[in-house]
């Protein structure tokens, strides 16, 4: 599932790992939600410096440049697949960007009546990920403080 797809990528971009899923359904479940961990996949520790650069190379070069932001690493991997004879198309992804204590998982999975592709889903990865960088940039300027509110 998307949410099983979300989910390994968290683990690859957090170090290995992995949480149970979960899906709080009201705010007050949300208020109280606390990540609980399933289990550390340190049996694939090894392989994840290829994995990672396997993902950055498919955004950098490959069939997810449409994904790509010179602003921060994306990294991620395209696929297609199919249901009912309905060609789909998916990307999943994470931002690791050196300038924010959190990492973005993007998991998109296109569904339509014409064959979709993993780079269409790349495609509005990378503009959700643009999204959320802009947002990032403009809490911190919000954040910061100003003359006006420097104490001397």
């Amino acid at each position: 599932t998307s949410l099983q797809l979300a989910s390994i990528v968290s683990a690859i971009a957090n170090g290995g790992t992995l949480y149970y899923l979960q899906y709080p359904r009201t705010s007050e479940e949300v208020a109280r939600f606390e990540p609980r961990v399933r289990r550390q996949l340190d049996d694939l520790e090894d392989y994840f410096p290829d994995v990672k650069q396997g993902m950055a190379a498919a955004v950098m070069y490959g069939t997810a440049r449409s994904a790509f932001d010179p602003d921060e690493q994306i990294l991620g991997k395209t696929g297609t697949c199919s249901e009912d004879g309905a060609r789909l198309g998916w990307f999943a992804s994470y931002s690791s960007s050196s300038d924010s204590e959190h990492k973005y998982v993007v998991v998109v999975l296109l569904r339509g009546g014409r064959m979709m592709f993993g780079p269409h889903a790349a495609e509005i990865a990378g503009k959700v990920f643009h999204d959320l960088h802009d947002l990032q940039k403009t809490l911190a300027q919000a954040s910061a403080p100003t003359d006006a509110t420097k104490s001397w």
